[in-house]
């Protein structure tokens, strides 16, 4: 049922791209098999500059956020994953890119995405756990993408 979940998750990601809409929207038409995210051989994807540019801005969001000491309540954590969604959000609506490297793309996003839409909960726990989920995925990034 988690696969299912993924999959849908990971189709509504993909039909995303290039388009306005809301992260929670759902598609169900689209079934993908679960992927590892991995480098192109040995090589890194390349990523187009909107993509590259959200990503940045997306980084620099948290590591704003870690240097300022009182972002620990879940206020600042909902604070943050609502400023990353609509960040997010527009790299969505801006991305050109196509092919394995788009795919790959979304492999990478789809924990992303659900850690940040936990982010913009109001639970502390659960925001706390995400937000170093958010944090180590964005630094995997660049080992990944160009």
């Amino acid at each position: 049922m988690k696969l299912v979940i993924i999959a849908i998750f990971l189709a509504s990601l993909t039909s995303m791209c290039g388009t306005e809409r809301d992260l929670e929207t759902e598609h169900t038409e689209v079934v993908h098999e679960e992927q590892t995210l991995a480098l192109n051989g040995t090589e890194r994807w390349k990523a187009d500059e909107p993509t590259n540019r959200h990503m940045a801005q997306l980084q620099g969001m948290v590591q704003e956020f870690n240097a300022q000491a009182e972002n620990n309540s879940a206020a600042a954590y909902n604070d943050l994953g609502t400023s990353m969604k609509a960040e997010m959000q527009q790299l969505f609506k801006d991305c050109r890119m196509k092919g394995p490297a788009h795919d790959m793309l979304h492999v990478y996003l789809m924990p992303l995405v659900e850690d940040v839409n936990l982010l913009a909960e109001k639970d502390e726990h659960q925001s706390e756990a995400a937000f170093a989920r958010v944090s180590e995925r964005l630094k995997e990034y660049n080992q990944y993408f160009e």
